[in-house]
């Protein structure tokens, strides 16, 4: 039977840091769908619902504080995004709930933002579906393409089909931006929970991780003490060329339930990252895993899992898994191959090497 856990670090910090009410000097404004933003702003009403972007960050260095009010899209697809912030620097946007978009709070470019206090729920894009066309995004908090951001206790929950946090450095059809480094970022204190939106239209996959790094992501970035719980597919999941990043005492529990395939609490394909101090409980698949997801009885490695060309030169240190399904830690690389296993702890392990 799965459970959960004590809440740790990240709800604690969570609540404090919410419990300040915002940044003062802000003008009040009532604003419209799709309306520009030059200087910082106040919120004093909801806005939407918005069939074309919420509110549009039109300047560096303002705070736009959404006063506790509601931005909303509508149900359809093809909404954009809650509130996006493209090529700018400095912004601030806090202390409010998006809501039904494509992407919920989206940041394209630039760099040295901060999202704070925002509860982004329900936003829900296309992808890969033969009847409805893609859009933009699929995430709840999205960067693309932008260094030196901070996305700081904040609520992610059933957005997708992609992820409740997500970094991306390279253009795609679901994220049109200008390639560039996605480096630097910090993903602290937030709660991420109970993404498992599904692609919309004949293809419903049900594959949204709760963080989640892309290839070329890196280096730099920190996911540290965030509250991962009970999404699609894996709670956090770096993969393949996300390189020099740290994963470090997040709560990961209960993930990979609605995937496709079982998920996973922590799954890394990418080299030289730290993966340090996490707890991973009862997730469908692995606790903690390098390379390809486990899918064969516990203690064997069929040959299929054995040959993963990345996820190399890892140091995994002083993380904790109980109650996978498959393995507790779990490493697709014969002996371990370059990862550095030290001082871990779990019950069902494949190698014997990851207990280090």
């Amino acid at each position: 039977m799965r459970h959960f856990g004590r809440f740790g670090i990240a709800v604690s910090l969570f609540l404090v840091i919410t419990g300040v009410s915002g940044i003062t000097g802000a003008h009040a404004a009532v604003l419209g769908c799709g309306q520009v933003v030059t200087t910082s702003t106040t919120l004093t009403a909801d806005v939407g619902p918005c069939a074309d972007n919420g509110i549009i960050v039109g300047a560096d260095n303002i705070v736009l504080n959404l006063g506790g009010h509601h931005v909303f899209g509508t149900p359809q697809p093809g909404d954009g995004a809650g509130v996006l912030i493209a090529g700018r620097h400095g912004v601030t946007v806090l202390n409010g709930t998006v809501t039904d978009f494509d992407g919920g709070v989206v940041i394209a470019n630039g760099g040295n933002n901060t999202v704070r206090a925002v509860t982004a729920r329900d936003n829900l894009g296309s992808s890969g579906d033969p009847i409805i066309p893609d859009t933009l995004y699929g995430d709840g908090i999205l960067i693309e393409g932008s260094s030196n951001n901070t996305i700081l206790a904040n609520r992610t929950v059933n957005n997708g089909p992609f992820s409740g946090i997500g970094l991306i450095s390279r253009s795609d059809s679901d994220h049109v931006f200008s390639t560039a480094p996605t480096t630097g970022n910090i993903i602290r204190a937030n709660q991420v929970t109970d993404n498992v939106a599904c692609r919309q239209g004949a293809h419903p996959g049900c594959d949204n991780d709760g963080v989640r790094l892309e290839p070329g992501v890196g280096p730099g970035n920190t996911v540290i003490a965030n509250f991962v719980a009970r999404n699609g597919l894996d709670g956090i999941s770096l993969f393949a060329d996300t390189d020099h990043n740290s994963v470090e005492s997040n709560y990961v529990a209960d993930n990979g339930f609605n995937g496709t395939v079982p998920g996973d609490g922590v799954r890394i394909f990418g080299s030289f990252n730290l993966i340090r101090a996490n707890t991973a409980l009862d997730n469908a698949a692995g606790g903690v895993t390098v390379g390809r997801r486990p899918i064969s009885p516990p203690g064997s490695l069929p040959p299929s899992q054995t040959g993963n060309p990345r996820g190399k030169f890892n140091t995994l240190t002083a993380n904790h898994a109980a109650g996978s399904n498959v393995e507790d830690l779990y490493d697709s690389n014969p002996n371990c191959d370059n990862n550095v296993w030290h001082a871990n702890s779990g019950t069902k392990v494949a190698p014997p090497c990851t207990l280090g």
